[in-house]
């Protein structure tokens, strides 16, 4: 055991509350008079959401006191009816007048534990634990279940001063405040780039940044006003190639853990493509089917499921590449530019024009040919195309240097929740940074 440090098994030191269970007869969407808002599985996030809440009547005041959301307990998903993680938990900083439904339940350690409430919380979180409640999780039907009572038999290990979990937690507390800080900064810039591409790639402003004016524009019987000096054109007319791949099964091909780069409708996200789970075939698939072969500014759009219409740019530094029969590739003749149709294929008009072409089978599904006749819109000057793609990939690289930062952030959490949380790093009261052993001043 680590000096300074205690270990023992949550059952002896641990408060535990059930959520309140309701009649349907006592439910509403809305705060009607007397009626209590509760907390349910969707509102436990990776934060406390208050949006949507569940309101009901009726509630007792006996009630009222036990069910209550207060400070200093953690608020955890106790079942999940397939709508969240099991164990899954927030914080609670200060009283609430929610209540919290029976799907959850409420932890906090007893007043004389000599652990701190919201180190118990980190606790709680930190990776290892949350892995090791979601195996633990049991149930029928599909459905998973909190098992208390594996819960209560796990070991918490803590400082036995006070002082250093506190310092714990405001380490911890500081490293989530620098997350939440980069994820507005990124959604605000979210909203500019979407208002942005709105103007820009419609006409409405010119690449730099300056209104036109009425006499600018020109009537297109369906599409509405186009600037002058732009084309509407399909797809085919300003494509080099418009295909589809096949599938590796048919094909008789196996997924390997190198070789050609084979991407799916998985990795076509909104905007980007998503390459943090990459799959391989043999390069002899590339070979075979070689007409879907990818190549630097290729646009993709994912043809088949939930995903349908998402598309992206394809700008990854990988030879060779390929993509499966739900993914179109849509490779632009000279003189189009690649970025700009990318961002022009995320507008809401242009999706929803793309979209009412889907056919309604077993799932919904778009054609080649629905690529082929969408009509594009863009400025007949090459360069021109070139400035407002790069005025919108402005704050696209800027939001990728925020994701980037979260991401080293949440890399940070990870290291210092396993580090403190365990004793491997100590951080006493004096200052001084302890690490197995050895003492090294902070900096």
């Amino acid at each position: 055991m680590t000096q300074g440090f205690s270990n023992v098994k949550l059952r002896g030191v641990l408060e535990e509350r059930s959520g309140i269970t309701w009649g349907k007869e006592q439910e509403s969407q809305t705060p009607l008079p007397g009626a209590m808002p509760v907390l349910t599985v969707t509102n436990v996030q990776e934060t406390l959401e208050t949006e949507p809440m569940l309101y009901i009547r009726g509630v007792s005041e006996r009630d009222r006191q036990r069910k209550a959301a207060k400070q200093g307990w953690t608020i955890a998903v106790g079942s999940n009816g397939n709508r969240g993680r099991i164990g899954n938990c927030v914080f609670i900083e200060r009283d609430t007048e929610y209540l919290f439904a029976s799907f959850l339940v409420a932890f906090r350690p007893k007043p004389d534990s000599g652990i701190d409430a919201e180190y118990f919380y980190r606790w709680m979180s930190s990776y290892e634990i949350q892995a090791r409640l979601s195996a633990s999780s049991e149930g029928t039907t599909g459905l998973g279940n909190l098992s208390t009572r594996y819960f209560r038999n796990l070991w918490i290990s803590y400082p036995t001063d006070s002082r250093e979990q506190a310092r714990v937690v405001e380490l911890l507390r500081l490293v989530d405040t620098a997350i939440a800080t980069a994820g507005e900064s990124i959604a605000k810039a979210e909203r500019l780039q979407k208002g942005l591409m709105q103007q820009l790639l419609t006409g409405r402003l010119k690449p730099d940044g300056t209104p036109r004016s009425p006499d600018e524009f020109w009537a297109e019987p369906k599409l509405g006003l186009v600037p002058k000096g732009w084309i509407v054109e399909k797809g085919w007319k300003i494509a080099d190639k418009i295909t589809k791949g096949q599938s590796p099964k048919w094909q008789g091909f196996d997924y390997t853990s190198s070789g050609m780069l084979f991407v799916t409708s998985e990795n076509v996200r909104d905007g980007f493509l998503d390459l943090s789970e990459p799959k391989y075939l043999p390069v002899e698939f590339n070979e075979k089917i070689k007409g879907s072969e990818l190549q630097t500014g290729d646009i993709l759009i994912n043809l088949v499921g939930a995903s349908i219409g998402r598309s992206c740019l394809f700008d990854a530094d990988h030879r060779p590449a390929n993509v499966n029969q739900a993914v179109c590739v849509f490779r632009p003749k000279p003189g189009i530019v690649s970025r700009y149709l990318a961002y022009y294929l995320r507008l809401h008009s242009t999706q929803n024009r793309l979209l009412s072409s889907q056919v309604e089978t077993a799932r919904s599904n778009l054609s080649l040919g629905d690529v082929r006749r969408l009509k594009f819109v863009l400025p007949q000057d090459e360069q021109e195309q070139k400035e407002i793609a790069e005025r919108v990939h402005h704050i696209t690289r800027f939001i990728d240097a925020k994701q980037q930062k979260i991401a080293a952030l949440q890399r940070l959490k990870k290291s210092l929740m396993q580090n403190l949380l365990t004793g491997r790093i100590r951080l006493p009261v004096d200052g001084a940074v302890v690490k197995e052993g050895r003492d090294e001043q902070t900096q």
